[in-house]
């Protein structure tokens, strides 16, 4: 409370201080609106006094405000690319302020024959923005993302320069910038930071497949930071803007459509619809006095993919067929453990802005907007799970055999939901040469899933001469199998496509693999709850002045608080159960937990990743629910497991943030020059537990919690103390930037910016989350440090009269403290999770910092028409951009350097669109370079994602001028999503979706 009564002293002297000199002595302001001649606003059109380094730029709505304007008869010149410059002169008066809006017209000597459709007046409007900005950014207006099959938001910002996604059910969702990681990213709604629930680890960034991208008007990717920005964002900001009311005319539109999934055969639907309109026009405000704008999006898919998941290989001493050992395979790596993932179910996003927006007057406005998206994903998940456990054997025709395994079936059934809530409330007046401006901001976005997991397994089978348990081998007796039996082989090792199957039958009762084989064994339901909130709110002031009574400046300052909640927490209906086969064959209740007492299908797929794999047999999520409801007294409840899940993940945290700057803006001729700092103090105070495990039967105070002389460690108790904490750092942040007009459309910038990354909450915590169907463990790290940057940027940008621009950047980072994931085998004996049997070793996932790292790039952009080409051709329209981004990290001593984890060489974007007002055909290409995922134990163990084409096509047809019909089809070579392991032939992940292919029609009025 004293903070926030601090913060709103200081916004009380901010406000007091701001209009003591309204305007200065004999100086008014002028204010207007620009626009096209069909009534459409003009953002980014530059407005300058003429002879003078006065000047602004339209903001997204078409509104400019000059001040500090000497009063007097004053000649001022209007610019927009593709545009016939206006020259006018209008009488200032001191002490008032002038409304003006323009009307401009295309400029048909420059244009030539170019013919602006939709195509190009989306480029339009976003290089306008891009040149007048302050700051290096890329901006993409509404009109180029309707240019793309894009759904999300994530989908959308990958067609710009030095934007790489990670996907997830073949959808676009976390952003990575100039080859760093995603948490080096800032995600903003109008300018503030949403809350990001959609890991299980308190990721700070919101996964942006959350957003439909049809409700937002504009996205900026701003790729230097200016003092007045949040400052932990390293790489840079995306700041998606919501739409408000720009005419009085009411305009809204209407769009329904359909396609096909191939790789589910299933139909979706999409529907979405805007409309805003201005009112109450007067004398004080000629626009309107209030406008409201709405938008609305809902999209349903039914769809689902294929995913292989080998992320358990070891280093193996293999022997031939015979039993001999092979020396040039000691020690090679090999999976011991690997599934098959089948998905189907349902997508559904929705979301919605609204925005309403009151002006008294052309000097001030308030404006109040809400923006609402919602992901709900209702899905059965099947997962076939083989585990190769003993020693391995290498066939002459190239098949690995072993001679112990066993086969685990999971279907789960999960319904996951996230909501995301985000309100503005903004307000901006003109004082004279002051201009104050303020906002109010809540975010509240929430995960609820609900997560049920059944497991079935074989015996395990094992070729050791001992019996084998839940086996007769028709005498009554337990199955035995002889030393050295192969039982199971992998056609390939070193194929993406890993599969296995069976050389061993048993002598009695079916085949190894048979339905009747498998038992329910376990019921997981790994629900939980994430909850995150964010309170701001901010002032800001900005005062304009002259320096040498020539040079326009504006100097600004403000302050800003955000006050931020998170919660990770276990419902009660997070519980496990155990079940345990009936060996009385007299028991009514014999054979229940069979599989073939649950059975989906007998085969689930034949053509498993398009590969023609057989996936095997399934369970079935009602009938498991069912016999779960009709037979409770089955089951018992695993209370140490329960428990120990809930201590484990809880966790309670506030993160506060106090910040202020000050900046500087001077335009000395062709040079502008910006100068500022920025501070900011955090402080983090959180609620956990530390869990210790131990043997109930051993003392927890002795040897560790082990009975003496154990070899293998045994956990069935715990003991939970409290791990509340607290940090608080303070990072300052100063800034240089330089802007510079070579020619009237020549443009040099050059900056020194400074930024950091706060970890991610969960990271933070002494949490550790363990799951012993999937081997992993996730632990997080108390000590994690925030990373701190220095940045410099070098670009020129050469914008062409025929609507593009040609554009070369350099840019260095050197960033200390770089957080990044360690995922491997938990081999550290030092470690209380530590299993010596080498075949049941966890999977261990810990985020930490690294020592220091050097990130070196280039930035390379080509967008043209190509007007210059004969008949036809001419129509053509050509988009580019290339970034390759080299880096040198190190994490400690025993690694030396190596690429920082994030970093793709190589990323671009390709497009060539047919474009005339009334037909657009479109095809476009992206990549993504390959970067490491997450670093393990040494080289051999490093997680790659695998470089990645898509090819999108899509085109539209005008069939009235407010009538379109468009299709799409999305992912055409169907590339799949590929990690692996140290080599690129060790397979670590590899998902298939196939291609996706909708259409509809687009009623605009």
């Amino acid at each position: 409370m004293k903070k926030i009564m601090k913060c709103l002293s200081l916004l009380a002297i901010l406000l007091y201080i701001a209009p003591l000199s309204a305007y200065a002595q004999g100086q008014g302001n002028l204010t207007g609106r620009i626009f096209d001649k069909d009534g459409n606003t003009l953002p980014g059109a530059s407005i300058v006094l003429r002879g003078s380094t006065l000047g602004t730029a339209t903001d997204m709505n078409g509104y400019y405000t000059l001040r500090g304007i000497s009063a007097g008869t004053k000649e001022f010149v209007v610019n927009y690319l593709g545009y016939t410059p206006i020259q006018v002169t209008i009488h200032i008066e001191s002490g008032k302020t002038v409304n003006r809006d323009f009307t401009m017209e295309e400029d048909q000597v420059v244009l030539g024959e170019v013919v602006v459709s939709a195509v190009l007046d989306g480029q339009q409007r976003a290089l306008n923005q891009q040149r007048t900005a302050d700051n290096m950014m890329n901006v993409l207006s509404s009109d180029q993302m309707g240019r793309f099959p894009d759904l999300n938001v994530a989908e959308a910002l990958q067609r710009l320069s030095g934007v790489t996604i990670t996907r997830d059910r073949g959808e676009g969702a976390e952003i990575q910038l100039r080859g760093t990681p995603a948490n080096f990213v800032n995600i903003n709604v109008n300018g503030e930071q949403m809350m990001g629930v959609t890991g299980e680890n308190g990721n700070r960034n919101t996964s942006l497949d959350v957003i439909p991208s049809d409700i937002i008007a504009s996205m900026e990717v701003q790729k230097t930071l200016l003092p007045s920005n949040d400052g932990d964002a390293i790489s840079g900001v995306i700041n998606m803007r919501t739409a408000t009311a720009r005419s009085l005319k009411g305009r809204g539109s209407v769009d329904v459509g359909s396609g096909y999934n191939v790789l589910r055969g299933t139909l979706p639907f999409n529907v979405k619809a805007g409309y805003s309109k201005r009112f109450w026009s007067n004398e004080k405000n000629p626009e309107g006095v209030f406008g409201i704008a709405a938008n609305l999006s809902f999209y349903k898919s039914y769809n689902g993919y294929d995913r292989l998941e080998a992320q358990t290989w070891l280093p193996k001493n293999v022997k031939d067929q015979d039993g001999n050992a092979i020396e040039r395979m000691q020690g090679t790596y090999m999976p011991t453990d690997f599934r098959h993932r089948y998905q189907e179910g349902s997508r559904t996003r929705m979301g919605g802005t609204v925005a309403l927006d009151y002006a008294p007057n052309l000097n001030t406005r308030f404006v109040l907007s809400g923006m609402y998206s919602k992901r709900h994903d209702l899905d059965t998940r099947y997962r076939h799970r083989y585990r190769y456990r003993g020693d391995f054997y290498l066939f002459d025709d190239g098949r690995l055999g072993t001679d112990r395994t066993t086969d685990i079936l999971q279907t789960t059934h999960q319904d996951i939901g996230i909501d995301s809530y985000n309100i503005n409330l903004d307000g901006e007046t003109t004082l004279g040469n002051w201009k104050i401006d303020g906002g109010l901001f809540y975010s509240r976005n929430k995960r609820t899933a609900i997560n049920g997991q059944y497991g079935f397994q074989t015996p395990d089978w094992r070729a050791n001469n001992k019996n084998i348990a839940g086996t007769d081998d028709g005498t009554g007796r337990p199955i035995r199998i002889p030393n050295g039996t192969i039982l199971a082989v992998i056609p390939d090792y070193q194929d993406r496509f890993l599969s296995s199957s069976y050389i061993y039958n048993p002598p009695f009762g079916g085949a190894a693999d048979d339905p009747s084989r498998y038992n329910f064994y376990t019921v997981d339901n790994n629900d939980r709850d994430i909850l995150g909130e964010n309170f701001t709110f901010r002032l800001n002031s900005s005062l304009n002045y002259f320096i040498a009574d020539q040079f326009a400046s504006i100097f600004s300052f403000g302050a800003k608080g955000k006050f931020m909640h998170n919660r990770h927490s276990r419902p009660e209906t997070a519980t496990i159960l155990s079940i345990s086969p009936i060996t009385d064959n007299t028991s009514p209740d014999y054979g229940d937990t069979q599989l073939k007492k649950f059975l989906h299908k007998g085969n689930q797929t034949s053509d498993f990743l398009s590969n023609g794999i057989n996936f095997g047999p399934t369970a079935n999520v009602d009938a498991i629910q069912q016999f779960i409801k009709n037979r409770p007294d089955r089951f018992e409840l695993d209370e140490y497991r329960t428990e120990l899940g809930k201590n484990t993940v809880d966790y309670l945290a506030d993160e506060n943030i106090l910040a202020g700057y000050i900046m500087n803006r001077s335009q000395f001729n062709k040079l502008l020059v910006i100068a500022g700092a920025r501070i900011e103090n955090t402080n983090v105070d959180y609620k956990a537990k530390r869990i210790f495990r131990y043997n109930k039967d051993a003392d927890p105070n002795v040897n560790g919690g082990q009975l003496p002389g154990t070899e293998t460690p045994v956990y069935n108790a715990f003991i939970a103390t409290d791990a509340d904490s607290a940090l608080n750092y303070t990072m300052i942040l100063p800034n240089l930037q330089f802007k510079y007009d070579i020619a009237k459309n020549s443009l040099l910038r050059l900056a020194w910016t400074t930024g950091y990354s706060r970890p991610n909450i969960g990271e933070l915590m002494p949490t550790v989350n363990v799951n012993p169907d999937l081997g992993k463990i996730e632990m997080g790290n108390p000590g994690l440090k925030a990373a701190y940057a220095n940045n410099f940027d070098l670009l020129f940008e050469q914008y062409l009269q025929n609507i593009g621009i040609l554009s070369a950047g350099l840019f260095y980072k050197h960033i200390d403290k770089f957080q990044y994931l360690s995922e491997g085998v938990l081999n550290d004996p030092a470690n209380p999770y530590f299993n010596p049997n080498q075949d049941d070793q966890y999977i261990f996932i810990q985020p930490k910092n690294g020592e220091a790292a050097h990130v070196y790039g280039l930035e390379l952009t080509l967008n043209s028409s190509l007007s210059f080409l004969p008949g036809f051709l001419k129509n053509l329209v050509f988009t580019s951009n290339y970034t390759y981004v080299h880096s040198k990290a190190t994490t400690n001593a025993l690694r030396g350097e190596l690429r920082l984890p994030g970093q793709a060489d190589h990323t671009g974007n390709i497009a060539l669109s047919y474009s005339t007002p009334k037909v657009i055909l479109q095809a476009s290409a992206n990549y993504n370079g390959k970067f490491i995922y997450a670093l393990g134990a040494g080289e051999d163990e490093d997680l790659w994602v695998d470089a990645r084409w898509q090819l999108d096509i899509n085109g539209s047809y005008n069939i009235t001028k407010s009538l379109r019909f468009y299709v799409e089809a999305v992912n055409v070579l169907n590339s799949p999503a590929y990690t692996y392991m140290g080599d690129v032939s060790r397979v670590y992940e590899l998902e298939y979706t196939r291609p996706f292919v909708r259409g509809g029609l687009t009623y605009r009025f």
